[in-house]
């Protein structure tokens, strides 16, 4: 399977720049997200790679070929790139049933009728539709036609396969369903896949490699652990993670009290904690932070604990796997732990371990 190679790639449109110096490589056979807030440029990204836009400025090749150069002229259509791409909105056509919008794509590709028989046979029990296979896409759930749209994408034997959000359409257990599909097809073909998503948990869970995108720049790539544990940005820091992580403002008292004396600058550093990494108790120790309970939220299997912190009326919110003995409005002791506490510049930028070396990263 293909390498994709995007470098410095920008996009314009008019005034407003949609993609910037992009350089990204999504590495043959990986699972890729594309993931950032709407209107971060994930989208325009994903049409350049298929060829939907061309780029402003930058480079985009596919498996070594340039597909994509203003500079040099080079634009490679998109019939041409043998990627396939899955739209948010499925696309099918109403009047086709399952079987003729699955094979719509091999017509154009003028296979012979048996070929086109046993491939779209084989793509309907893979994508498990075959008894879907009379039905209209009026008459499909959001789930099937999805299924469907995979099936038909699938079934031309893409190199390269481009989701747009494919599961934003659907309900919670559908897309919990999808992603578990999604996740086993990656395994059972081995294709490149890049798909785009606002949706941290789609990214997190079926991610090999994500991408995190602001204002159409990258702030940081890696594996879904990596931009947990240690985000670049303090923007990475506060998109990914649910409950967000608590951010203690720069010069604020319960910042300052987390950083240790002698470091340069020291109010001018913000503070982050992750809800898990905050314990809660009735007994004060060093480095802990006096708060108030102000609410006990049970999620299922977990609890959210909302406090305020005494010195500044700061909200921190903790997360537990055991049932909180605390209620609102009982005073209580925060301990951060170093592995949940994150330090950021006055430019955003992530500084080193806490509590050592406290020097920005490149």
């Amino acid at each position: 399977m293909p390498e994709i190679v995007i470098d410095k790639l920008s996009k314009s449109f008019a005034n407003a720049h949609a993609v910037r110096d992009v350089s990204l490589t999504v590495k043959a056979g990986s699972f890729t997200c594309i993931l950032g807030p709407s209107g971060c440029g994930k989208t325009t990204l994903l049409r350049m790679i298929a060829g939907l836009e061309e780029a402003s400025a930058g480079q985009i090749r596919i498996g070594g070929r340039l597909v994509d150069d203003p500079v040099q002229g080079t634009f490679v259509p998109p019939e041409q790139r043998g990627v396939g791409l899955v739209f948010q909105s499925y696309a099918l056509w109403p009047h086709m049933t399952v079987v003729q919008n699955v094979e719509f794509g091999l017509r154009l590709q003028r296979l012979d009728a048996s070929a086109r028989r046993a491939r779209t046979r084989a793509m309907l029990d893979t994508l498990r539709i075959t008894e879907l296979a009379d039905r209209y896409p009026a008459h499909l759930s959001g789930g099937q036609q999805q299924r469907v749209a995979l099936a038909r994408t699938l079934a031309l034997a893409p190199q390269v396969l481009l989701l747009d959000e494919p599961l934003s359409n659907l309900d919670a257990s559908l897309r919990l369903a999808m992603r578990a599909e999604l996740a086993r097809l990656h395994r059972e073909f081995g294709t490149t896949i890049v798909f785009v998503t606002h949706d941290q948990w789609e990214a997190m869970t079926l991610a090999t490699d994500i991408a995190v995108l602001a204002e159409g720049e990258v702030q940081q790539t890696g594996s879904a652990s990596t931009i947990y544990d240690r985000p670049t940005t303090r923007f990475v820091a506060e998109f990914i993670g649910s409950p967000p992580i608590n951010i203690l403002p720069a010069g604020s008292p319960a910042a300052m009290s987390l950083i240790p004396q002698g470091v340069p600058e020291r109010d001018q550093i913000t503070v982050g904690l992750r809800p898990e990494a905050v314990r809660i108790s009735d007994r004060s120790a060093p480095g802990s932070l006096s708060a108030t309970v102000t609410a006990v939220l049970p999620t299922g299997g977990s609890w959210i604990v909302e406090t305020a912190v005494q010195a500044d009326g700061i909200g921190v919110v903790c997360t537990t796997l055991s049932r909180p003995i605390f209620v609102p409005m009982q005073p209580v002791f925060l301990e951060p732990q170093n592995d949940g506490m994150h330090l950021f510049g006055p430019n955003g930028r992530r500084l080193s371990d806490f509590p050592s070396n406290l020097m920005e990263t490149s």
